[in-house]
């Protein structure tokens, strides 16, 4: 991938290292379990990770990272990617999960408006400006035939 896709997204994400945004459009292009799902229009404007179930785990995946550039937030961005990646799981997959931080009032609208449900807390899930803040553990059961 090119140098100013990896700054771009580098920038999204203040916190992780260039080398870290790398492996991960590294191991999307590869095919690994995860995949890293970019919007652009001229810039990158959003970011979504979804990472696949293997094994007794081959029926979900879990989605990560969501994240919108301030200046397109509010706009339907976050909701565009994440029914993208609905759209387009594979036929195995019928269980969504996420994990949202419990402040985040605007993700967890978006998510219960593409039908996600709480179904409990992950105490202390992230560490942000030196405190650690809870998250809700989220889930979208979709409608499909057992593989």
């Amino acid at each position: 991938s090119n140098l100013s896709t990896i700054n771009e997204l580098s920038n999204l994400f203040p916190n992780w290292k260039k080398s870290s945004v790398q492996k991960k459009i590294r191991d999307t292009l590869e095919g690994k379990n995860e995949r890293f799902i970019v919007l652009s229009e001229g810039k990158i404007i959003g970011h979504l990770k979804v990472t696949f179930g293997k094994g007794l785990h081959k029926h979900r995946a879990d989605l990560s990272s969501l994240v919108v550039h301030p200046s397109f937030r509010k706009k339907g961005v976050g909701s565009k990617l994440v029914k993208f990646v609905l759209d387009n799981l594979p036929q195995k997959i019928f269980l969504v999960l996420l994990a949202v931080d419990k402040n985040n009032t605007p993700a967890i609208s978006l998510h219960k408006k593409l039908g996600f449900k709480k179904y409990g807390v992950l105490s202390k899930a992230s560490f942000v400006d030196g405190k650690y803040v809870d998250n809700y553990l989220m889930k979208k059961e979709l409608k499909r035939k057992l593989i």
